[in-house]
C-alpha cells in the first residue's frame, strides 16, 4: 500500500472517530444514550497486513476476511441512573487524544508530500 493511501486511511479513521466522540458529547444528557466509539486502528492494521489469498475448495470453508470496515461499538461501561453512559471527562480526554493523533498524521503526510515535491523539483534541474 502506498504511504499516502495509508496516511489517508488513518486520517479518515480519526475523522470518523471524532464524529462519534462529538455525538457522545452532544448526547451526554440524553437519558438511555450509550457511549459509542469507532475502532479504526483495527481496520488500519488490517489494511496494511500482507494480502494472502486462500483457496476455498468447499462451501464449508470459512471466509477469513471480515468486512474490513471501521466498527462503531457501544460501550457498556459506566452508566448513570438515567441510563446514560457518557462520562464527559473521558470524552473530552478522548477527543483531545484523537485530535493530537490527527494532527500528527497530518504533519507526517505533509512532510512526506514535501519530500516528494522536493525530489520532483530538484530532479528537473
Amino acid at each position: 500500500m502506498r504511504m499516502t493511501a495509508l496516511m489517508q486511511k488513518a486520517l479518515d479513521g480519526a475523522w470518523l472517530r471524532h464524529e462519534v466522540l462529538a455525538e457522545n458529547v452532544a448526547n451526554s444528557e440524553t437519558p438511555g444514550y450509550r457511549r459509542q466509539d469507532a475502532d479504526f486502528r483495527t481496520a488500519l492494521a488490517k489494511a496494511v497486513e500482507p494480502r494472502v489469498t486462500l483457496l476455498t475448495t468447499s462451501g464449508r470453508h470459512v471466509d477469513y476476511r471480515g468486512s474490513g470496515g471501521i466498527r462503531v461499538t457501544q460501550d457498556e461501561g459506566w452508566i448513570t441512573p438515567d441510563g446514560n453512559g457518557v462520562d464527559m471527562d473521558r470524552e473530552m480526554a478522548e477527543v483531545s487524544a484523537n485530535a493530537m493523533y490527527y494532527a500528527a498524521v497530518s504533519r507526517q503526510l505533509s512532510g512526506y508530500l514535501s519530500l516528494i515535491r522536493k525530489a520532483v523539483t530538484e530532479g528537473r534541474r
